[in-house]
């Protein structure tokens, strides 16, 4: 059968490949919106750092939380309206965060911003095991992995728009709006679509997700190696989105570059970014091991960490440095968070396994955020001491990932023997 643009052989597939991009896509444009306005609200003494930091983790922790249960639901409810929900009460939060002034209210509303965050993720992943065939699963992932740089572009370029013409409250209203035009577009979009091709009832062959016991999803996910490559996680968690949280603020305070100047050098990065996928996907073909791929990417980055803490007063050489770092994160998040969570589809549970996945990956970067910005606090903005952290922490993951991959290449020999 021909193929259609995106490589799919069902046109309904590839416009739900494009729907689901563009749901994924605009979470992180009320995401990082915080992100961008962090050296406005340090310059102008809204919030101090600790509260800065405080608010960033209440996000991630929630978010992290939020996607156990969200992956539980998403095999067993319409994947459609829980992303509809996710995205609409996400968008009605920020523009919420335009009418609040302090800090409670602020940290509360952002709180709420990512518990209902997590309810798009996993649905999502239940799409791709349900609606697409084990070839095309692997190029969806590849797809909806550039949601993350892009969404991160978009993000940032729409702050730094929003900024340059109005005061920082401005930037979660209009955040906000576009985020809650996405979430019409995704529910008027997928009518005819998710009734027809996935309601998602399991394809013939495979389990019922409730066959599947709490007892038999954690002998499944030990067994693979999973809870091993837990600690990877939590650390491919903080190196991807902590230090895209703090760049812009490094660049303000280590470089003394305005808002602007700093978002501008930020949104270098995700255009990079885009390239980790593609190259997460080149090395895996050749290793043919998702774990021995992340390994690969760990040491690249403990490398780039390392150059940065040590020649990071270059403002080029330091760019270059954090591209890398993200760049790696981005291609483990493809191999760990995307395709392994794949690998239990047989079982009817790839919503569930994505969602504690994602779930550790975000509660652990919850907590490490909060100490690189008691570290910043505590050691007067020295970002060398944060550095060392990251640095330690990718090493870390290079022996923690490595740990994982017998059993999960033993895990993988018997689903080959199964298939």
């Amino acid at each position: 059968m021909k193929k259609n643009l995106l490589g799919y052989e069902d046109i309904k597939n590839q416009k739900l490949c494009i729907l689901c991009w563009i749901a994924y896509a605009s979470t992180y444009i009320c995401r990082l919106n915080f992100s961008a306005v962090m050296p406005e609200l340090e310059k102008l003494g809204v919030f101090p750092e600790s509260q800065i930091a405080a608010i960033s983790s209440a996000f991630f922790i929630c978010y992290g939380l939020g996607q156990v249960v969200s992956g539980m639901l998403g095999d067993r409810f319409s994947p459609r309206y829980l992303i509809f929900t996710g995205l609409a009460v996400s968008a009605l939060s920020n523009i919420a965060i335009f009418l609040v002034n302090t800090f409670i209210p602020f940290i509360i509303l952002w709180a709420l911003n990512g518990a209902v965050q997590s309810m798009v993720w996993t649905p999502i992943l239940r799409i791709a095991g349900d609606c697409f065939s084990p070839y095309e699963r692997e190029r969806f992932g590849i797809h909806i992995a550039s949601t993350v740089p892009l969404g991160t572009l978009a993000s940032y370029g729409l702050s730094l728009l929003t900024l340059l013409f109005l005061p920082w409250k401005y930037v979660f209203l209009v955040c906000g709006a576009v985020s809650l035009a996405a979430a019409v577009y995704w529910i008027t979009g997928t009518k005819n679509i998710i009734t027809e091709k996935g309601k998602v009832s399991p394809p013939e062959g495979r389990p019922a997700p409730s066959s599947l016991s709490f007892k038999k999803l954690a002998g499944l996910m030990a067994s693979s190696g999973i809870f091993i490559l837990a600690i990877s996680i939590v650390i491919q968690g903080t190196l991807k989105d902590s230090v895209t949280q703090w760049i812009p603020t490094f660049f303000s305070q280590r470089f003394s570059a305005g808002t602007g100047t700093s978002l501008a050098l930020t949104m270098i990065l995700p255009v990079i970014n885009v390239t980790g996928a593609y190259f997460a996907r080149f090395a895996n073909r050749y290793l043919r091991n998702e774990l021995k791929t992340s390994m690969l990417f760990f040491a690249a980055a403990a490398v780039f960490l390392a150059v940065l803490n040590f020649f990071g007063n270059n403002i080029i050489l330091a760019l270059i440095c954090m591209a890398g770092v993200t760049n790696c994160m981005f291609a483990i998040n493809v191999m760990i968070i995307t395709m392994v969570p794949l690998h239990f589809s047989s079982y009817g549970c790839v919503s569930t396994v994505g969602g504690i996945l994602n779930a550790v990956a975000y509660i652990g970067c919850g907590a490490l955020n909060m100490a690189a910005g008691s570290v910043l606090e505590r050691s007067g903005s020295s970002w060398s001491a944060l550095f060392i952290m990251w640095l330690v922490l990718a090493l870390a993951a290079v022996v923690s990932t490595g740990a994982a991959v017998i059993p999960w290449n033993r895990y993988m020999g018997k689903q080959e023997q199964a298939d």
